[in-house]
């Protein structure tokens, strides 16, 4: 590389101290891990403070690294992570997310998703190589009108209680469920948020987008359903056995409501479309829907609650004789004290129990190895009013805390930390050698397709598709891959979005639904092994890469003749 060093900035000790904590944060995004820290003071007890570095905290623990050790400033690379630049907005795509992911479990909390799938399984139900490629058409519309996150998130566990209720087989059917979410997700803007990323980077509309990566769409989705119903055919039985007593429409819980939903998402799609025809940002358009949603679900739950109201026995938070005095006793007959309930909380969870000493604490019994440590743990005022408003919140208003409740939280300190240590990666002369090395790999249009596409299918594998766009698209935008013609920078742009999208159909790691895959099924007691996953996924996704990259090269050569 001695010609990029004259060429490129040279490397220092920040870059690759910048370089090393991207790994690693990077590693523990895919592996995390717990570690526990004592407390100081809590010897004699034994008590442990446990850490999980996870999605969440991994990056922004080496941004704090970084920090300190002066490789990055705060008004440089921490501002500029996330306000933004060269067309990338990273406040954008989390505003777009959240909005879009309102909708859509709002819909899903009305069971209208619920029907669908219930109709699905009672129509096709006697066949069950039919019904495989029912849940995987299903799967792939869900995830075409919504994201691939959201119809992962309702469709998992769907696919878990129909194999409970029928004893079929539950991993075909969840790959093919998940092989169609990520490969219909590449069809829309709004599909994955690396779409989004790379549509912003580049100025692509809604429409030109769509135009684009609607063929190589439906060749990769004909290539995964061929590929898994020939690879899934000694694993799924040839019938199963469906409840026919089960009715589609008790799934439903208020049809208005669902058929509201409905409209708001629809609708949201349109304005979507339109909206690139006036220039309009995608999360200006989605924001104004997701509000809409959000105040209709107020609204329903404030009108089906009005008349309820909650007793003083359950609408009171704990209450003690007095702030100064002693808390409340049993009473002589052996009641128990008028303290909250843990009946809703884990076993492992503190249980608030009178301490008999002073007005201001509860004692909790914390679980420990095979003893019980006692803690005092304060019962302010302020606690007891914030426990009041929550019982009250979820007894007026149920639809919007179980919405709220599932929204994808966890991708807020993962976007926007990725977004700080890839600007990092910038400043620091890294993204420019990934430009320079991706010129030399894109000699061509019909090069760039393939060559972008296989690359970043196993950098999503490595880095996570995520941190993977951001980091190529911040590349594409570099003077050094500039150099390339017109033809060649889009074949690589789109190519980068099929990779992104089926990468994550390699391995559990290549994308944040993998992750929330594999723990959901996890949580309804299906463990999808990294192995396991990668034989029934793997030949899918290699087929439906060379199928979607060679449509994306043939559309490249209609278009510049």
């Amino acid at each position: 590389m001695g010609d990029v060093d004259g060429e490129l900035p040279p490397l220092t000790w920040r870059s690759w101290l910048v370089l090393v904590l991207f790994v690693v944060a990077t590693f523990f995004v895919i592996r995390p891990a717990a570690f526990s820290l004592p407390l100081p003071g809590r010897r004699q007890t034994g008590r442990r403070l446990w850490v999980n570095v996870d999605m969440k905290l991994a990056p922004w623990v080496a941004i704090l690294l970084l920090l300190a050790s002066t490789a990055i400033t705060f008004r440089r690379e921490v501002v500029r992570g996330f306000v933004g630049g060269d067309g990338i907005e990273p406040y954008a795509v989390v505003i777009l997310i959240f909005a879009l992911a309102y909708i859509c479990i709002s819909l899903d909390e009305s069971g209208l998703l619920s029907y669908v799938a219930l109709l699905v399984t009672r129509r096709w139900g006697g066949n069950g190589r039919a019904l495989l490629l029912c849940f995987y058409v299903l799967s792939a519309a869900m995830a075409l009108l919504t994201n691939n996150d959201v119809a992962v998130l309702c469709l998992t566990p769907i696919v878990c209680v129909f194999s409970d209720a029928t004893g079929a087989p539950a991993e075909p059917f969840l790959m093919a469920m998940f092989v169609a979410a990520n490969t219909a997700s590449m069809a829309l803007v709004i599909g994955n948020p690396t779409n989004i990323i790379v549509a912003q980077a580049n100025g692509v509309s809604f429409l030109s987008y769509t135009a684009w990566m609607g063929l190589p769409f439906l060749g990769a989705a004909a290539a995964g359903a061929a590929v898994l119903y020939a690879t899934s055919l000694r694993a799924v039985p040839r019938a199963i056995a469906v409840d026919m007593d089960l009715r589609p429409r008790d799934m439903v819980k208020r049809v208005w409501q669902a058929a509201l939903g409905a409209s708001v998402l629809v609708a949201c799609l349109v304005a979507l479309s339109v909206s690139s025809l006036f220039g309009v940002t995608v999360w200006v358009v989605t924001l104004p829907f997701g509000g809409a949603m959000l105040a209709a679900d107020i609204a329903i739950d404030l009108w089906h609650t009005r008349a309820a109201a909650l007793p003083p026995s359950t609408a009171s938070p704990p209450t003690y004789a007095d702030d100064g005095g002693a808390c409340d006793k049993a009473s002589a007959n052996g009641s128990k004290p008028h303290v909250e309930s843990a009946e809703n909380r884990l076993d492992s969870a503190p249980r608030p129990t009178p301490c008999g000493d002073c007005g201001d604490c509860a004692t909790a019994e914390l679980p420990g190895n095979g003893a019980a440590a006692l803690t005092k743990v304060p019962a302010r005022p302020v606690r007891r009013w914030l426990e009041r408003w929550r019982q009250t919140a979820m007894l007026r208003l149920p639809t919007v805390v179980a919405v709220v409740g599932r929204l994808p939280y966890g991708i807020i300190p993962f976007s926007l930390g990725m977004f700080v240590i890839v600007e990092a990666l910038t400043g620091q002369g890294w993204t420019p050698r990934l430009a320079w090395a991706l010129r030399r790999m894109c000699p061509s249009a019909t090069a760039a397709v393939f060559a972008v596409g296989a690359v970043s299918t196993a950098a999503c594998n490595v880095l996570n598709n995520l941190p993977m766009t951001i980091l190529f698209a911040r590349a594409f935008r570099h003077a050094e891959f500039a150099q390339v013609d017109a033809a060649t920078r889009r074949g690589a742009m789109f190519a980068l979005i099929i990779g992104s999208n089926l990468g994550a159909n390699l391995t559990l790691v290549g994308s944040l639904a993998g992750l929330m895959f594999q723990d959901i099924a996890r949580q309804k007691g299906r463990r999808i092994g990294y192995f396991a996953f990668v034989r029934w996924c793997a030949p899918a996704m290699a087929v439906q890469l060379a199928v979607s990259c060679a449509i994306l090269a043939a559309e490249l050569a209609i278009k510049k003749q």
